[in-house]
């Protein structure tokens, strides 16, 4: 065998392993959907929108940011502007709210906003969970002072400290629609088998819109986290499992190419033995 014989052979050689390599997904993206469940806005000088997304994906995310673009009937963008919903390492099925301030709107154009559009720009997927021992107690829930307030305690039912505590309220009027939007933010860190008191509030307080609240909803978050658990094996037989049929794949090929590789390595030594 000459030279540009065992070329030729090495060539075919990483295009087989290349073709094996390309067959596995070495990638597994995760199912990322987020939904905007309901929105709306008001006006308080500054034009105000607020709603709540969930996250209707099979797998944790990291953070979620929302693109939002308010326009005229004829299709002119008025204001724009992009926030992120009020959650980290977002689970599945967790709802959670958002709240952006698009600046000063004179009252001539208040009147033209038409269409609102919310999109997901980015939501990548985490394999951290928040630190889950945190459970609420609420004391209170009403109007004081034109305000609806939610007051209450929240304890460190686990074993680490938690810490940068958040506590979200949404607030929804009487068809489930999110009206506003509230934040509580505890100062010291929460250290295991202690409590705090708390009152959330909206933001923007006023009468006009304190009368539209009816219900609510609290999340909590905080910065402490913990590697999700990975999720049980599939009981799916390994012969009927695609991945384990890929990883067959992979292995076929890799053997496949040490074999030729191998071969060539005996032919050109024992042409050599001859010369």
């Amino acid at each position: 065998m000459n030279r540009s014989s065992v070329i030729a052979v090495a060539v075919c050689a990483v295009v087989v392993f290349s073709l094996v390599l390309s067959h596995y997904d070495f990638t597994h993206a995760a199912n990322t959907s987020v939904t905007v469940l309901s929105y709306s806005s008001y006006y308080t000088g500054n034009f105000i929108i607020v709603g709540e997304v969930q996250n209707t994906g099979s797998h944790a995310l990291e953070s979620v940011s929302l693109n939002i673009v308010v326009s005229a009937s004829d299709g002119t963008q008025i204001a724009a502007g992009t926030t992120n919903a009020g959650a980290n390492e977002f689970l599945p099925q967790q709802k959670a709210p958002f709240y952006i301030d698009l600046g000063k709107i004179n009252s001539d154009t208040l009147s033209k906003v038409s269409t609102f559009n919310i999109s997901v720009s980015n939501a990548p997927p985490t394999n951290y969970n928040q630190y889950q021992d945190l459970s609420l107690n609420v004391d209170f829930n009403g109007i004081v002072n034109d305000v609806y307030v939610v007051s209450g305690s929240i304890t460190n039912t686990g074993n680490q400290t938690a810490n940068n505590i958040k506590i979200y309220g949404t607030y929804y009027n009487s068809a489930g629609v999110v009206v506003a939007v509230g934040l509580f933010v505890l100062k010291d860190p929460l250290t295991p088998k202690t409590s705090a008191s708390f009152t959330v509030d909206e933001f923007d307080a006023s009468p006009h819109l304190v009368n539209k609240i009816s219900n609510y909803a609290l999340l909590v978050q905080t910065s402490t986290q913990i590697f999700a658990t990975p999720s049980a094996p599939s009981t799916t037989s390994p012969s009927d499992s695609p991945q384990s049929s890929d990883i067959s794949w992979l292995i076929f090929g890799v053997v496949g190419v040490v074999a030729i590789v191998f071969g060539v390595g005996l032919l050109v030594y024992f042409r050599k033995r001859k010369h």
